[in-house]
Order: C-alpha cells, then structure tokens, then sequence
C-alpha cells in the first residue's frame, strides 16, 4: 500500500538554472532560449515503498551521457501517484540525481521542490535551489502522491567525487509525468527548440554583434550582458520563424550581419534593451549638447555599413561594421544629430527637412510605444520569471568538444624551414672593423671598447686604451664604416655625471670647433689612410674608414666621460644611441681599473653589454628611448649584426623588456616623454617585434613572440591627452592644483606610462564604491603601485581622488571606461579585450566563435569549456599568427587567460582536473619554439582511456598507462624548464645586479618566468591527479629497485657521477637528484634515494642489488625534503612489504649497535668492503677471428660462450643470430705489432699513474649521456683519474688494426652468414667501432667498480663478439629470477621500442614497459608500469660490436654493462609514442609478446642451469630473437 501524504504542501521555492546549466560551455540555456531549463524551481522527492499493485506505464525516455554509459527514465503511476525510475550505468565515485519539478498545485513557474515525505533516502536541498538525492547500485525511484504530483521532472547528474556534471546537450533533462498534457508537451517542446542552438553558433553570433559594434571596450558584466542579448536575438528570430540553417549562414559570413540585421533583424525585432547596453559612448565634440554622451543604435550603424558596401562596389564577403561606426561617430562631432545621420543616408541626394524629421521621429516613438505597451501587457500573463541565481563556484563544467581533441596532436609540430638566422648571417656576412675589433680585444692596453650600429649596416668603434696605465695618457678612438661624412659633435662630463661640458683645450684635436654660446665643440673625421687597420676589403672591395683620436693628457683628473652625437657633413643626418646620446668612460685615479669596475665586464658578449650599458651608463633614459633602442638591436640581431645565437639574443631582449615591463628599470629618467611620442616608439617596437617574428623560427621565435608581452601595443597616445581634459571639461570638474584630478592629468599630460592603466582602474574602482578609498587603494596595491610611486612621479600624485556625489556617478564611470579602453589601446598589448578588439578582419573564421564565448566568459566558473574555447582560438589563429602583430598579441592574450583560468580550476577540481590536462598540453604546444616533444606527450595522453581524460573512475590497468604518460610530461616540463633557466639565467643576474634591481626580483626572474608560461598549469594539473592515479595503479609514492635494510649518515648530492670515486668514511644513504643509471656507486654508501626514475635493470640498479645497497625512486616530494632535512643525521631505512620505505631516527646505541661499533672508533665490517677479487690474464690464442664452434673458455668471454652453448637446447621459435668473436688480448697483441710501439709506451705509462692514484680523488661532474668520456662540461681535461682514463681511450682509437684481422673478420662473417662490409668507407666505420670497444677498457665506471673490488683495471682483456643488428621492433632485458624482491619464482622483464641500449644506458632517460610473471603461469604476465621514454634507439641494417670481457661475470660480482658495445653504424634517437603502439593499445598482443618474452627467460634458465640476465629483440615479424644472455648475479 502506498503511504498517505501527511501535512500540506510547502511554497514553491524560488526558481534557479541547477548549477551544471549556470555558466556551462552551452550557455543557450543560461540566457533564457527555454521556459523548461531555465524557469524552473525545484522539486521535492520522496521515497515510498514498493507498491502492491501493478503499475500503469505512461513513458520511459532513455538518453545518452558520456563513456557510452545511458540513463533511463521511466514514469509509471499508483493510483494518483507519480512514480519515478531512474537508472544509469554511469561509472561514478558518488553519482546524485540535482533535480526538481514544474507543476501541481499552486505552481507558480520555475523548479518546484516537493515536500519532505516525497524525498528519498539520503536527499539534501541543494540552497533553496534544487535537491540532491544519491543513487543507490546505479538506481533510484521517486514517488510523488496526491498534490505533489507535477508536469515535468527536471534534472542533471552530479558526480561529487570529482565535481563532474552531467546533463543533455548542454541543458538538463526534461521528462513529461503526465500523458497526452498539452502544457507538458509544450514545455518539452520549447527545450528542444533551445536545443537547437549549437554552441558554435551562439559563440559566433555573440562575437559578430560585438564586431558589427566597432569592438568597443567592456567590462566582464557589459560582455555577459552582450552574450545574452545575442542568444535572445537568435532566439527572436527563430520564435519569428527564421530558419536555423539561416542563421548559420549569417554566422558563416555567408550573409553579411550588417545587412540581415538591417533587412531582417530590425523590422522584426527591434532594438532591445540588451543592444543598448552594449554601446560606447561616443562624445559630440560640437553643438549645445557637447557635453552628453551619444548612443549609437545598431540599425544606424547598419544603414551607413550598407551605404559603405554599395559604394566599394558590394564586394563579397566585406563587412564595413566598424567603419561605419567611425563614419557616425565623425559626423556627430560635426554637429549633426543622430536624426539628421539616419534621414540623409535613407533619402540621399535630398536636402535635410528638420521639421518633417522630427514629425516623422515623434510617429515612429508614438508606435513603439504603443508596441511596447503590447508587449508589456503580454508579459503581464505570462508566468514570471526567475531571478538568475548567484555564480556558483568554480568547478570543472561540461566539455564544449565531447573532451576530445579536434586534430591529430602532430599535426601541431612546428616545422622549422628556415636555418638560423644568425648562423646564416655569419656564414656569409664579413664586416669592415671586424678586424679591428679582434685586435683591441686581446690588447692588454684596452680598458674599455663598444661597437655602436648607426644604421645602414654601419658601425662605429669605440676604444678607451691607457698603455702606461692610470699614470699616463688615455687615448679614444673612434673608427666607423660609415658613408657618409662625420662630424663629432662632443663635449666632457665629469665622473658620475652626464651634463655636456666643453672639452679642455688639451683633449681638442687640431682644427676643433667650439660653438659658441654652448657647451659642445666638432670635429671632423678623418679618412684613415696609411696604416693597417685602415686597409679592409670585403668581397674583394676596399672599404673606406673614417678615424678620430683624443688624447687625455696624464694627470687630467677632471674629464670622467665622452658625451656625443654625429652628424654628416651636410648636416643632413644625425646619429644618437637610441635617441640619446653617445656615452664613453674614462678611467680615473678616483677609481680602479675600469675593465674591473665597470659592471659591463660581467656580460658575455656585445649585446648584453649593449643593453646594459644603456641602463647605466645613460643620462636621459625613459620608456621612449628604451623601445627605440630595443627595436635597433633586434633588427641588428636579425641582420647578423651581433655574434651570437639568435635564440640566445632574443631571449636577452626579452629578459631587458621583461624586467621593464615589472618595473625593475627607470621609466623616466632626466627627460619627459609626451603620451604621443611614447606611443609611437611603441608603434615601432611592436611593428619591429611582429617582423622579427616573421624571420625567425624555433626557439628563436618563442622569446619574439613573448616580447610582446612585455609592452603596450602603441597607436593614438595624443588622444591620451587629449581625451583626459575632454572627461574634465564635459563633467565640469574643475582643472585646479591640489586636487587628485588635476595631478593625473598633468602626470598623463606630461609622461604617460604603463601605471597608469592601473590608476584608472583603480579610480574606476573608487567610483563604484561610492566614493571609498579603500578600493582605491586595494587596485594599487594589487597593481604593485605604492603611495610611494606615485609620489616618485616627475608630475607626483600625492592627492587622493575626490567623490563628486552620485550624480555625477553613472556618467564618470562610463567615461572611465571608455578611457580605460583608451589608455589600454597603448600600455596593455596582452588584454584581452582589447587585443580582441584590435585583431581586425585577419581574425581566421574558425576562430569566430571560440573567441566570442572566451570574451564573453571571462572569470567563469566553468573552466573546462573556456579552457577548450581558449586553446581552440589559440589553434584556429596559429596558422596566420606568424608577422601578425595584432594576432600575436590577441595570442598571448589568450595564453594568460587560459593559465589564469586552470590556476583558478584546477585547486577545487580535484582528480576533475585530469579533464584540464588535454586543454593545456595543447595550450604548451602552442606556445613552444620547439615543440615536438610537447605534442608527443598530447598524443599520449589523448590516446588514454576517457576514464582518466575525463577524470572519472579509471581501472588500475589504465592508471597504469595514465602515470607512464605523466612521466613523459613531467619530464617534458622539467626539460622546459632548466632550459628557460640556462637561457636566461645569467643575463638576468647580471642585468639586474648592473642595473640595481630589487634583489629579490633579481633572484627570483627566471623561476616567474617559468611559473608564468604555460607549463606552469599543466604541473599544476600533474600534482592534483597524480596521488590519485598512482592509487588507482597500486603504485605508492616508492618505487624500490635493490630492497635492503641499511642505516647510514644522510648526505645530498645533485649528480651521482659527482661522487662516484669518492671514499665514504661512514655509512651513507644518499639523496640524488640525478640519476643516468650508469654511474658506480661510491664506496661506503649504503643507499642511494633519488626522484630521477632509473631502469629497475639499468647498470646502476644490477650493481646497487648486488652490492646491497637500497636504491629506491621516490616520486612524492614531501619524503624526499623531510630526508633532504635530516642532512647530517643519522637515519635508518627500511623497505616495507607494500614496497614503500620508512625511516626512522635511531639513538645512538643503536647506530652504535647496526654499523658493528663504527661510532666507538671499531672497524666497519659489512658495508662496501672491497672484495679483493682476482682475474686470470688470458693469452692471445694465436687467432684474430673466431667462428662459433671455437668458443672455447680462456678465449672468449661469456657472452660469446652462452649464445654458443644454447644451440639445440631451447625451443627453434626463440631464435640466436650467429656471430664471430675477436679473441681475448687481440687488442694487447696489436699493441705489440710495430707501428703501434708508440701508443703502447704512452698507455703504459698512463695506466702506471692511475694506479699510483689515491682513492679518493673527487670525480667532476659527468652530464647525463657523456657514457664516461672523462670530459667536463666546458671541454677542459679535468685533473684526477678521468683525465687519465679519457688520454687513454683516445690512445686506444689510434691503435693500427692488423689487415690480418680485417681478412679474418671477412672471412668469417661471409662463413657464418653474417653481411659483410660493402666497401672501404663501412670497412672503415667497422675498425672505427672495434676499436671503440677495445677502448671502453678505460671507461671511467668500469676503472671505479674494479678498483672497488680490488681488481687492476690494467689485467682486463677484453673480446669483442661481431653479430648481425637484429632489426628491432621491441628489445628486451629477463632477469629469470625477480631481482626486485629475490623471487626465484617469478620472471621479470623490462621492454622498450628500438634497440635494447636505450633500456640499459643512461642515454635516454624515462621508464620502460615492466611486467613480471610466475614461472607457473607465464601465460599470464601482469604489467607492472608502462614507458614513459620519449625516444627510441634504431639503427639501419648494420653490424654490432659487443664487449665481452673477463672483467665482467665473476663470482659475486655484476661486472654487466661497465664496457661498451657499438653498433658500426651511427645510432639515431627517434621520437617515440608508446600509447599508439599495439605493446599500450592492445591487450591481447600485449599479452601474447610478454608471454613470449617470459617463456624465453624460463627456457633460457632450464638450459643453462641456474638463473640469467638476457638481452633480446623482437623483430617486426614477432620473432624473438635472444642476443646475450649471462648469469643473474
């Protein structure tokens, strides 16, 4: 029986759009298109219990939802009673039903919420709004009784586990409880019609509204206000009866908006209130009314944009929408009135009847308003609606593209078809006084020298010299290439000081001028002649020079500096240093050396002393003379002019306007600057950058592009001035001292700057708040503008802004908004709106409607449809953005607002934010000069499942997949990273230090920079769901490689190969941030703990194992800085049985106790004791070549014997290539042939020196991939060991390889199958590589790990077994007995693409595919982390040369991987993608290759007895192919 409704029915609540519809990707619904999604109150539910009699079905709806899951709807009744089923197959962390209803007793329109006993287990009112109520096993029934039953039932999906909404095409989910009611039906109806609106579509129209305007400046409430005035105009028109493949013609620029809204629009719908909002004032500058802003209505602008089309011929396509606002706009500054514009443009050629005007105008009011009343009394009956709720808060929202990426990822590679520039420059640009300039600089004479460009690609030289030092003369000269004829026209400046003096009489040359009544004096050039320097010749043509000297006598104290412009003879031309004038420095007793005092020698080359030396050595210096400086020098970089790397040059640019731009240099120094010249040396500068852009590529091209970010776009800055007094005059506000007013105007009369952009917001702010200070104040300081600054003015504001009274209110705050525009115009290129604005008609089509919904959803709290919207602007425009210089600001733009927006999402999203991920690594392709890797790593993360993309409930299978690829980007990202940091790190030191910069701007620059590009967001994403999914995949924070319980004194190191030959005299666990995997571990270090990520089988990781020491990956930095804290502690570490690490800090008794009394003075026992292991020296056996059946032991090492032995012991699908081995001692034999004396007397005596070395000499450090070249990292020997080991190696490339052991070689690889070399240039690169392994013998790694063990490096002999390179679809490492917890049970294998190298060197780092399986069951391997390598090694049809020493498979000792193995030809890394190869994608070919794999260990290990460490290849056939294998040790 159903339950009796007890207790009366509660009001209707308040209808709200539920808060998946408010601010969603499809806004159609938010701005009122449907009565049912966005009129409606909540609705209550309760749950009843089970009905005895069978139910009567009136419908059951089922609709799609993401993931291919479905929700069915069915409603059924009891009586009287609604009864309401739902059930999903959604996937969900906590799934509920936010719902209401629309009608029953009493409605009163919106959603309505039924009473308490009509709501199911668990149901919570969601703020008056809407009810909550959770599924329960994916079902859940609702029961509405007696008056609670309704018309429809509303509803979206919520997962709250992850912040995640669901609902239908962008609305909710509207289901009829009644059937054959009209009123539902209707209602059901009017959804669909709202549904019918596209997003693109709404977009679109949002943004050709705001085009067809002119683009004028808005607010974030003016654009939100916009877009709903564009949706209701869309919704008009279809209600009007106007087709939707009509208005998608229009928003496809197929009909020209102008005209349909002139034609179409207008006659039927009018202008509304909403398109009135939307218009900027525009100011009558004559007539009475001067002082009343003017609206200008759409349908005028209409009319005059068709006037303009007809009169261009109606050409196709062209929209004259802004031209015809200015067209307007010009004409009501002449006087004439809006009437009077749209009377003569519909009866043109007809004189202006301004009485039968006005009698016309007041019969069109007098029936619109008889229409409005109309439509008032309308409004009247119909049921009100709602009240729009507040913003919800930020949450993830709904993709605009189904979260799938529109184009293939690498189609976003940035293809580079121009070389470098200044590589090409150089390669063939020789200039005249390169010479010269090569000569001063090594001059010990020389104390200070400047090359100046003086345009024309003409130089001047500068040099100071003092050949007897401070005690005697000094002597300038001035050399230049110039054409035309100088004259120097100088003066002298005292030490400290800039103002011109006239020179003394000793320093004036002959036949000087002093002008007179001034201070300057000229001289002449004169034609250098007769020395020779004066003799230069550039592609076979004599250039001429021009020279002058001053000679400073001795002892004149008085002359600190040279002052001085050029001009020609003719006075035709004049030449200054970026509009200001030449400065040289004279040494004086009153300070020391110059060279040593002047900041300039901090810099590396000619351009960063360039730009230095004009921030300090420069007397007038604004805002104005830096931009014209930085506009010369970028074109001298792009010219060649400059002798360095075009990427290297673009980012010091960018470091100097960077540092400009936040302030850190003068804005004004000693020289005003009127707005209208700052502006145009903006013009010129962003002009200069866009063609820069053009020219370059690659990174080159990123540092361009970021300089515009840096400064304002330039354009009208008279109107800054002008426009200020025009806001004063109009308003009556007086232009009186002391006032805040008059004190800005004088500051933007005097020297506008980009501060004032800030200023104006804050006043705007000042002015909403009625007058509070408070807000003004907050604005500034936001700004980083103190009272200080402003008090720092040359015109100081020192006043506060005044309140003029609410009356005055409305009309200064819209004036200040369209002078915000105004000032933004020329200070802020990188705002949004106004770089919308400016973009014109080179805005692609595609780009339309994702920068319409961008500029109308500013701040939203959806962030993943404006994220998408965003980056999907940013592509569409990336095609047209190279040169453009109002595209590329509108790109930047874009770029800040799409890092401000996942800043603001990603911190509430949760695990959400994986959806943020896609987004963003597309956003970072976008922005990189080179971004291969980039889209590599988008590739893969759009290949995983939707579980993780979209941040749903992902298996551990997936997760697994999911972390691989956050691996790759994490990589990616840290990559990035330290090279911003190398790029710019040092210049923006030095810079900032020479220029007396903040020191903590200085300290911090190159971290800011970082923090605000784009792969900031996507680390921001990585740390919110990487806890998550390494959950999911059952990984941990640890990942433990070599399992051992140790205690050791906590020490941390950046490079292990920085310590590697150091003697330990405790126990020590290190902290390592870098790992290769093919460093030696240190003696006396008992664990290593590192975030790199090392192969588990790398060589690193088999020696750490069998030494046994921890050695354990931790991928969560909190541990790691609590041990990194505890340096100089003692702690002990110990392994848990779920694979993580614990530590503790032990009493000293128990350190006492564990290290065997090492505290108490007793000997270490038990802790990297040397092993004192002994080798048998074998002889050469009289062979140079062996063929396999004469692998014997005591001639061939074990790789050489294994692959033998296994012949007919293991299955014929696992398949051994053949091979030939060059015997033990062939190289010392070799040695012993005549011509080789020399190199064998020189490594003897080298190899007597390593061993008279102490043990504990410091290795430098060895960058990852040097694979032990000895060498440091600025190509000098370094002292110790690795010196010696690196002379060594190289005397071993020298070695004469008998033509014997060629004959031989030849003869037995054609014997055995084996392709033989074609012709000298391989037989050449073959040798080349033989003797490359017999020089690894002197490996830095292989000389520490036999030293440890006791064993002469010297008594190595090494072999060398010559294979066929297996082509590589796959290589493979088995270790037959799992070395990661000692299971003799279970097989361990790690895989990659490509040849095997890139799995056991340090060369290419990331992880590799891992799996494991028991012996019992190697049907079944289970997966235990996919590849996160970026890279792959491959190598053409080639042969191999593969060590195989005696040193390498002893007892108790894992010698693998300590020589080298080298293939004849060069390997190449390719770029790889794991998540689109069958080995991620498949799982059944997955399974079946690791199987293969596992099968291969276990039938390996039955042949030979005891476990093994094998190397193999799958080839691309899926034959497995077994290269080496030796025991496990």
């Amino acid at each position: 029986m159903h339950r009796l409704r007890a207790g009366r029915v509660r009001p209707a609540a308040r209808a709200v759009a539920s808060p998946a519809n408010t601010g969603r990707s499809l806004l159609c619904a938010r701005h009122g298109l449907s009565a049912a999604a966005s009129r409606r109150s909540s609705v209550q539910v309760q749950a009843v219990a089970a009905t005895e009699r069978p139910l009567k079905k009136v419908d059951s709806q089922t609709f799609d939802l993401p993931k291919g899951s479905k929700i069915t709807v069915t409603v059924s009744l009891d009586g009287s009673d609604q009864i309401i089923d739902l059930k999903t197959d959604l996937e969900a962390g906590r799934l509920l039903l936010h719902w209401g209803v629309e009608g029953g007793r009493n409605y009163k329109g919106g959603w309505r919420l039924p009473g308490g006993e009509c709501r199911p287990e668990g149901t919570q009112q969601y703020k008056d709004r809407a009810l909550q109520t959770p599924f329960r096993n994916g079902s859940l029934r609702i029961r509405l009784d007696g008056d609670e039953a309704s018309d429809i039932i509303n509803f979206v999906l919520k997962d709250d586990a992850t912040n995640t909404w669901y609902d239908h095409l962008g609305s909710n989910f509207a289901v009829p409880l009644r059937s054959g009611k009209e009123e539902a039906g209707q209602a059901v109806v009017k959804t669909a019609e709202r549904q019918k609106l596209p997003q693109a579509l709404c977009d679109t129209w949002a943004w050709i509204r705001w085009d067809h305007a002119g683009r004028p400046h808005r607010s974030e409430e003016q654009a939100d206000l916009e877009y709903e005035a564009a949706v209701a105009e869309m919704s008009g028109l279809l209600a009007a009866g106007r087709s939707l493949a009509e208005l998608q013609a229009v928003a496809d620029g197929k009909l020209m908006y102008s005209n349909y809204r002139m034609e179409v629009i207008d006659p039927m719908l009018g202008l509304s209130a909403l398109d009135s909002i939307m218009q900027v004032p525009v100011q009558s500058r004559a007539g009475p009314d001067a002082d009343i802003p003017v609206i200008i209505p759409d349908s005028l602008v209409a009319v005059q944009a068709f006037v303009m089309w007809e009169q261009a011929g109606k050409p196709q396509g062209a929209d004259f929408g802004a031209g015809a606002r200015k067209e307007i706009e010009a004409k009501l500054r002449q006087g004439q009135t809006l009437e009077e514009i749209e009377w003569r443009l519909k009866n043109p050629g007809k004189e202006y009847n301004k009485q039968a005007a006005a009698k016309e105008q007041r019969q069109k009011q007098e029936q619109a308003q008889a229409q409005q009343q109309q439509a008032q009394a309308k409004v009247k009956e119909a049921p009100r609606a709602p009240s729009p709720p507040p913003a919800p808060k930020v949450e993830v929202g709904q993709s605009m593209i189904g979260g799938e990426v529109k184009r293939d990822p690498l189609n976003l590679i940035k293809k580079s078809e121009a070389p470098d520039l200044s590589q090409d420059k150089r390669s063939r640009q020789e200039k005249p006084l390169d010479f010269l300039v090569q000569q001063v600089a090594v001059d010990p004479a020389t104390k200070w020298r400047r090359v100046y460009q003086l345009g024309s690609k003409s130089e001047l030289f500068a040099v100071v010299k003092q050949p007897q030092g401070l005690e005697g003369p000094t002597h300038i000269s001035l050399v230049t290439d110039n054409a035309n004829q100088l004259v120097l026209h100088w003066g002298v400046s005292k030490a400290g000081s800039r103002d011109w003096r006239r020179a003394p009489e000793d320093l004036r040359p002959e036949h000087t001028i002093v002008l007179e009544g001034g201070t300057a004096c000229e001289t002449h050039f004169q034609d250098c002649q007769g020395e020779e320097e004066c003799d230069v010749e550039i592609a076979g043509a004599k250039v001429p020079l021009q020279r002058l000297a001053l000679t400073l006598p001795a002892g004149q104290q008085d002359v600190g500096g040279i002052t001085f412009v050029l001009r020609s003879a003719d006075q035709t031309r004049w030449y200054r240093d970026a509009n200001g004038n030449f400065f040289i420095p004279i040494p004086t007793k009153r300070g020391e050396d110059l060279q040593a005092a002047d900041p300039m020698s901090s810099f590396r080359n000619d351009l960063q002393r360039t730009i230095a030396d004009n921030e300090v050595n420069t007397y007038h210096w604004t805002l104005m003379h830096r931009y014209h400086k930085a506009a010369d020098i970028i074109n001298e970089v792009v010219d060649g002019f400059f002798e360095v790397d075009t990427a290297e040059a673009m980012g010091d640019i960018y470091v100097w306007l960077r540092y400009s731009a936040s302030r850190q240099l003068t804005w004004q120094r000693n020289y005003n600057t009127q707005p209208r010249i700052l502006s145009a040396a903006q013009e010129r500068l962003t002009h200069t950058i866009a063609k820069a852009h053009s020219k370059t590529t690659g990174e080159a091209q990123e540092w361009v592009r970021l300089m515009l970010s840096c400064v304002g776009r330039g354009g009208d800055g008279q109107r800054i001035r002008d426009e200020i007094l025009h806001i004063m005059h109009r308003n009556h506000i007086p232009e009186k001292k002391g006032t805040w007013m008059e004190e800005w105007h004088q500051k933007l009369h005097n020297n506008t700057t980009p501060d004032d952009v800030p200023i104006c917001s804050a006043y705007l702010a000042f002015l909403e708040a009625n007058g509070d200070r408070g807000a003004y104040w907050r604005v500034l300081s936001d700004a980083g503008i103190s009272r200080q600054r402003l008090e720092s003015f040359d015109r100081p504001i020192v006043c506060e802004p005044e309140w003029f009274g609410s009356g005055k209110k409305d009309a200064l705050i819209r004036e200040f908004r369209n002078y915000l525009g105004i000032l933004k115009a020329v200070h802020s290129g990188a705002d949004l709106q106004a770089s919308a604005a400016n973009v014109g008609n080179s805005l692609p089509g595609g780009a339309r409607g994702y920068l319409g919904y961008v500029t109308s959803h500013i701040n939203s709290p959806q962030i993943l449809p404006f994220l998408e919207a965003a980056v999907e602007a940013r592509t569409e425009i990336s095609q047209s953005l190279v040169g453009n210089r109002d595209l590329l600001y509108l790109d930047v733009a874009l770029e800040n607002s799409i890092r401000g927006a996942a800043e603001r999402g990603v911190g509430s999203a949760g695990f959400g934010a994986a959806a943020f991920m896609a987004p963003l690594l597309q956003n970072l392709c976008l922005s990189k000069g080179d971004n291969e890797e980039a889209c590599y790593c988008l590739k893969a993360w759009t290949s995983l499942p939707g579980s993780v993309r979209s941040g749903g409930r992902p298996s551990r299978e997936e997760a697994l997949q999911a972390v691989a690829v956050l691996n790759r980007v994490r990589r990616l990202l840290s990559e990035t990273s330290d090279h911003i940091v190398n790029t710019i790190g040092a210049f923006s030191t030095a810079l900032g230090t020479a220029a007396k910069c903040d020191p903590w701007a200085v300290e911090i620059f190159a971290e800011e920079v970082v923090r605000g590009g784009p792969a900031f967001a996507v680390s921001l994403v990585i740390s919110a769901i990487e806890p998550t999914l390494r959950q999911l995949a059952e990984l941990g924070a640890w990942q433990v490689i070599s399992p051992h319980e140790v205690m050791g004194l906590v020490e941390v190191v950046e490079h292990l190969s920085t310590v590697q030959d150091k003697v330990y005299e405790e126990p020590t666990v290190l902290v390592v941030h870098n790992v290769t995997g093919e460093e030696e571990i240190p003696e006396g270090v008992v664990g290593l703990l590192t975030p790199d990520a090392p192969d588990v089988l790398s060589h690193v990781s088999v020696r750490a194992r069998n030494m046994h020491v921890l050695f354990a990956t931790c991928h969560d930095e909190e541990p790691l800085k609590q041990i990194k804290d505890a340096a100089g502690q003692y702690l002990r570490f110990k392994p848990t049985a779920a694979g993580a690490v614990t530590w503790v800090s032990p009493s000293l008794q128990s350190i006492d106790a564990f290290t065997g009394g090492i505290l108490s003075g007793e000997s270490q026992q038990g802790l990297n004791q040397v092993l004192n292991l002994t080798i048998d020296i074998p002889s050469w056996c009289g062979k140079w070549v062996l063929p396999m059946n004469e692998f014997k032991d005591g001639v061939v090492g074990a790789k050489s014997k294994n692959i033998a032995n296994l012949r007919g012991k293991i299955p014929d699908w696992i398949r051994l290539p053949a091979a030939v081995t060059v015997p033990f001692s062939s190289f010392e034999q070799a040695l012993e042939l005549q011509e080789n004396h020399g190199v064998r007397d020189q490594l003897r005596g080298l190899v007597q020196q390593l061993k008279q070395l102490p043990r504990n000499v410091p290795a430098p450090m060895q960058l990852p991939g040097a694979a032990g070249n000895g060498r440091s990292g600025n190509g000098h020997q370094p002292e110790g060991p690795q010196a010696l080991l690196a002379r060594c190696r190289e005397l071993a490339m020298q070695v004469q390889v008998p033509g014997e052991l060629r004959q031989q070689l030849a003869a037995a690889l054609k014997e055995s199958g084996i392709p033989v070399p074609e012709n000298e240039q391989r037989w050449s690169m073959a040798i080349e590589a033989l003797r490359g392994v017999w020089a690894s013998k002197y490996n830095d790694r292989a000389f520490y790990s036999l030293r440890k063990c006791g064993i002469d490096a010297d008594d190595v002999r090494m072999a060398v077994c010559v294979m066929r390179v297996v082509p590589a679809r796959y290589a493979f490492v088995i270790h037959t007995k799992n070395p990661s917890n000692n299971d003799a049970n279970e097989v361990f294998c790690e895989l990659v693409k490509g040849l095997g190298e890139s799995l056991v060197s340090g060369m290419v780092p990331g992880s590799s595919i891992a799996f494991a399986a028991r012996k019992d069951n190697l049907e079944h391997p289970e997966t235990l982390s996919y590849a996160s390598k970026s890279e792959g090694m491959f190598v053409r049809e080639s042969l191999i040369f593969r060590s195989d020493s005696n040193g390498e498979d002893l007892e108790g000792y894992a010698g693998a991987g300590l020589y080298e193995s080298i293939t004849m030809d060069e390997t190449q890394l390719v770029r790889v993608d794991y998540n689109d190869d069958p080995i991620t994608k498949d799982p059944n070919f997955r399974r079946k290759v690791m199987s293969d794999i596992c099968k291969v260990g276990a039938a390996i290990e039955a042949a030979l007895g005891s476990a093994q460490d094998i190397e193999g290849v799958v080839d691309p056939e899926g034959n497995v192919y077994v290269v080496q294998t030796r025991p496990q040790v």
